[in-house]
């Protein structure tokens, strides 16, 4: 369990740093949580309600392969997101660095 302290200076960094907490609404409030990554979860949604829905053999094969690449794509748009997200923040610090910021 984590004391008062180390939850405040948590909570202070990540505020300082632009980043919610996250693990009540999911990732909608992170940083890196934008409108294509969205569209693309929420394709993968859609194809795996349709893979669950599949009746037949031919069909579930289908959905399957559409849902293998739906999740893909999601995978990387996430992957995208946050690596422009953790570079961004990489600049920021040392910025502030020079500045003699708080980091």
């Amino acid at each position: 369990m984590w004391s008062t302290t180390a939850y405040c200076i948590r909570k202070v960094a990540r505020e300082v740093l632009g980043v919610s907490l996250g693990y009540y609404g999911g990732h909608k409030g992170d940083c890196w949580w934008n409108e294509v990554v969205q569209d693309k979860v929420e394709a993968k949604k859609v194809v795996y309600l349709k893979l669950a829905g599949s009746i037949g053999e031919g069909e579930r094969r289908a959905n399957s392969e559409r849902y293998k690449v739906a999740r893909k794509e999601a995978k990387l748009a996430v992957t995208e997101a946050i690596n422009v997200a953790f570079s961004r923040l990489y600049e920021d610090l040392q910025i502030k660095r020079r500045e003699k910021k708080l980091f």
